[in-house]
Order: C-alpha cells, then sequence, then structure tokens
C-alpha cells in the first residue's frame, strides 16, 4: 500500500513539471537576399595606421673639426708684392727697382711731344764767303703767295725765328704746305737764291685773344676716306698729349670744333671727340661744348679752345 502512494506521488511530479515548460514554436528566418539594400558611393573610409618602432639604435656621432687657415686664401694675391718689397732695389739698373708698366689715363703723358709750339721754325741765313747788301726771306702758302716776308740790309743774321704769324697776326694753318726762299745781292749786284724745302705742321699749339687753341689735322685723328667717325690707331697718343693741355688748364672751359666738309659729320667728329676727352679726363660731357663747321679742304682742322682769356 506505501508502495502505491508514492508511485502515485512521484507521477504527479512528473506531470507538473511538464506543464510548467515554455510553449516552443518554430519561426523560418528570412534569407538575406530579402534585406533591401542600402545605397553606398563606393569609397572607403581613411584608416590611420599608428606603431611604434621596436628597434632602435642607440649611438653617439663625433664632433666635426675643419682645421682652417683664414690667410690661405689671402697669401697668394700679396705674394706678388712681398717679393717686390723684400727685393732690395738695384742701384746699378734702375730698371729693376721699378713695376714694368705705370699705366693710368689721368697722369700726364710727357714722352709725347708731336705739337709745335712758337716760335714755330728757325731760318738759317749764315751764307760762307759771300757779302751780303741786301737779303730778304720770304715765307709762301699753299699757293705760292706770300704769307711773310723778312728784309734788310748789311749782314743777315745767321738765324731767325719765326712764330708761323704773318703781318696780320694770323697763325698758319695745320695740314697746309709752306716753302721758303732766300734771296741774298751782294755788294756788286750779284744775286743768289736758296729755295728752301716745303714743310707741314700736323700739330700746333697757339694762343689767340679769346683763349689757347690745341690744333691738329683732322685727317690725323679721324679715318676720312672710310669710317669717317672711328678714331685712329695712330691718332690715340696725338689725343693723348691734347689731353695733357687740357690737365693743366682743368678748371677752364673748354670747347670743341671740328671743321670739315659738311656740318653734320663734323659735329658728329666732334661729340665723339666730347666722349673721349670725357672719359680721360673724368669731366662730365655736359662740360664739354662741342660744334661742327662746313669748310673748304685747306682748312679741315680739330680746334679745342682752352678759355685761358
Amino acid at each position: 500500500m506505501k508502495s502505491i502512494v508514492l508511485i502515485i506521488v512521484f507521477s504527479v511530479l512528473i506531470f507538473a513539471q511538464e506543464a510548467a515548460k515554455p510553449e516552443v514554436t518554430s519561426e523560418v528566418k528570412k534569407p538575406e537576399s530579402s534585406v533591401p539594400a542600402k545605397k553606398t558611393s563606393g569609397r572607403i573610409d581613411d584608416v590611420t595606421v599608428t606603431g611604434e618602432d621596436k628597434l632602435k639604435v642607440k649611438s653617439e656621432k663625433p664632433l666635426l673639426e675643419i682645421k682652417m687657415n683664414i690667410n690661405e686664401a689671402v697669401l697668394p694675391t700679396i705674394d706678388t708684392e712681398k717679393k717686390f718689397l723684400e727685393k732690395s732695389p738695384a742701384l746699378s739698373d734702375l730698371k729693376d727697382a721699378v713695376p714694368k708698366m705705370l699705366s693710368s689715363q689721368q697722369v700726364a703723358f710727357p714722352f709725347l711731344s708731336v705739337f709745335v709750339k712758337e716760335p714755330i721754325a728757325s731760318f738759317s741765313l749764315k751764307a760762307m764767303g759771300f757779302k751780303t747788301a741786301t737779303w730778304e726771306l720770304i715765307v709762301t702758302d699753299s699757293k705760292g703767295k706770300t704769307f711773310k716776308k723778312f728784309e734788310g740790309k748789311g749782314k743777315p743774321p745767321e738765324i731767325i725765328e719765326w712764330s708761323g704769324r704773318n703781318a696780320a697776326n694770323k697763325i698758319i694753318k695745320v695740314g697746309n704746305p709752306y716753302s721758303y726762299l732766300i734771296n741774298l745781292v751782294d755788294q756788286s749786284g750779284n744775286p743768289r737764291t736758296v729755295i728752301g724745302s716745303p714743310f707741314v705742321i700736323h700739330q700746333l699749339v697757339h694762343q689767340e685773344n679769346d683763349g689757347l687753341y690745341v690744333s691738329v689735322t683732322r685727317k690725323k685723328i679721324f679715318d676720312i676716306e672710310r669710317e669717317k667717325t672711328k678714331i685712329l690707331e695712330e691718332g690715340i697718343p696725338i689725343l693723348k698729349e691734347m689731353s695733357d693741355y687740357l690737365k693743366e688748364n682743368f678748371t677752364l672751359a673748354l670747347n670743341i670744333e671740328v671743321h670739315g666738309e659738311d656740318v653734320s659729320m663734323s659735329g658728329e667728329q666732334a661729340k665723339i671727340l666730347a666722349q673721349y676727352f670725357s672719359e680721360i679726363l673724368i669731366l662730365p660731357e655736359k662740360n664739354i661744348k662741342c660744334s661742327g663747321f662746313e669748310d673748304t679742304i685747306e682748312n679741315h682742322r680739330i680746334d679745342i679752345m682752352i678759355k685761358n682769356r
């Protein structure tokens, strides 16, 4: 009886446990293809990857020390001067005591001496074994006309110096040929004539009432046949000597005049000379007046007038 009761109690407990379980229902999951797709631009967002280098080299750099001599670049430049100063001057040979060349456009050029100053000529009238009663010295110009005449009675002077001026005090023209002849008459009336050689003066310095003139034949400076505005190489020494007279009167006004076949070409040549003297004298070009003139061929010349009066 007792066993039957236990069986009944056990059965009741099992039934109560089954009744307490929740109700289970089945649900079918929809495939992923049925989920609506989202619209995207196809751009991948920026991704930053950070990290740290675990391999490290620990070392110390040695100090960089460069040995330099600050005088190394300068010493070669003073080597020439050092040798010159260390060398004792040779008194027996002066050329070893001075540099081989000294060149400056601002210093004078005393070795140049082509310009003629007054008096321009000396004539010898000495007659050996001739007793002169009257004498005359005649200087003629390029046309054969008498330009200057000297005359006297008795014994003539041995030397006559001529200033280059005629009776009207006009100076000879540069670049023009002149000649002379000497006429002697003895006490018996016998004549004797000596014909001198023609001479030409291309460079002349003469003082006039309005200033000092430094004159030169134009063809000695410019190539008048081809490049009419080009200064000739042989004309450079003449211009340098002309500049010496300008340096002696540096503070005075200058005027360059060129006389040629036409005003235009003469003016261009005058400007070129003004530029040349402006550079060699370190003088503003505006301080040098220049002008050109049309003239006859016997008057083709260059005049530099220094206003010293």
